[in-house]
């Protein structure tokens, strides 16, 4: 008898513990626990519209979209320098394994990689025979080297930050591409502005912002690269303040980083709770590990780039 009751006992403690193992507790908002208060700072401005930031382990480069330009920013040696122009009005920037620049073009419509030797090269510029839209942000899985971008419409219609030509795919997608083999994967073709991406800390989940429905999406992702499970991680709609979901990371913690009304939001994915936000003076494009334990965060915001100090570690083919 004293056994069958330790034995029900024990089963009723495993299954308290399976419960609240299930049921995270909300996390209540708390700048300071993440972003390290007073530290954020103006570190270049006068340019047309930044996005793209990427830390190559000593510098961050950028793009300046309508300026139609890629500059490089050393921490401590003044104002940035041009790396290279005409950049095809590249917008998002990240590395190969062998830490190459690949560039996301809303001019030329393509995937590219870039160095000071080739100068550009096109990586992948079409789906199914259909050429791409106006790809946006673009990383790689560390793991295996699969390149991994959003393609939503934004250099089709206007000059400003794109050329004016007729969509032929028919969609916006998300997209993973195998560039030894050429095999492109749909990831997803249903949301309506898929924009900053990011990998989870062990690579499984591909985490996608929508920037028309200030939603963030979470999908499993095989090592084939295809995509199921697809979740909606968080929905930060405020329309009393400027910005919107743009770029996407995650710190090694798994927590994700992202653009949002008002500045910066760090999400649990687990929860969806928001546990984290940061004001930026301008609204928020994009954001990028950096430093040398890749605890600061780059941020550009519309004609600036900012930096912030963190708590946080970061991780990601966006910084090396």
């Amino acid at each position: 008898m004293r056994k069958a009751l330790r034995l029900i006992a024990a089963s009723a403690v495993l299954s308290v513990s399976t419960a609240w193992a299930q049921t995270p507790t909300p996390v209540p908002v708390d700048e300071e626990s993440i972003f390290v208060p007073g530290t954020l700072e103006l570190v270049a401005d006068g340019y047309t519209f930044t996005e793209g930031p990427a830390w190559d382990g000593a510098r961050v480069i950028f793009s300046d979209i309508p300026g139609d330009t890629v500059y490089v920013y050393t921490p401590g040696e003044g104002a940035p320098s041009v790396l290279y122009t005409p950049s095809a009005l590249a917008n998002g920037h990240t590395f190969d394994r062998e830490g190459r620049l690949l560039n996301a073009e809303h001019g030329s419509g393509e995937i590219t990689r870039w160095t000071p030797e080739g100068g550009r090269q096109t990586v992948v510029a079409e789906y199914e025979g259909k050429h791409l839209n106006s790809p946006n942000d673009v990383v790689v899985r560390a793991s295996d080297g699969m390149i991994f971008f959003t393609d939503p419409p934004y250099g089709l219609g206007s000059a400003y930050q794109g050329i004016q030509r007729e969509a032929e795919v028919g969609f916006n997608g998300v997209y993973g591409f195998d560039e030894g083999t050429g095999r492109m994967v749909l990831i997803d073709d249903a949301l309506s502005r898929p924009n900053g991406l990011a990998f989870s800390p062990d690579e499984r989940v591909l985490y996608v912002g929508d920037t028309a429905t200030q939603t963030v999406w979470a999908y499993d992702i095989a090592a084939d690269g295809t995509a199921s499970g697809k979740r909606l991680v968080v929905d930060v709609t405020d329309e009393s303040k400027q910005g919107r979901v743009d770029g996407v990371r995650v710190d090694s913690e798994g927590r994700v980083y992202f653009t949002c009304p008002g500045g910066l939001c760090v999400v649990d994915p687990a929860s969806g709770t928001v546990v984290a936000r940061l004001e930026t003076p301008k609204r928020a494009t994009n954001l990028a590990w950096a430093g040398a334990d890749l605890s600061e965060l780059y941020i550009t915001a519309l004609t600036d780039v900012y930096r912030v100090k963190t708590a946080a570690h970061g991780i990601g083919s966006s910084s090396r």
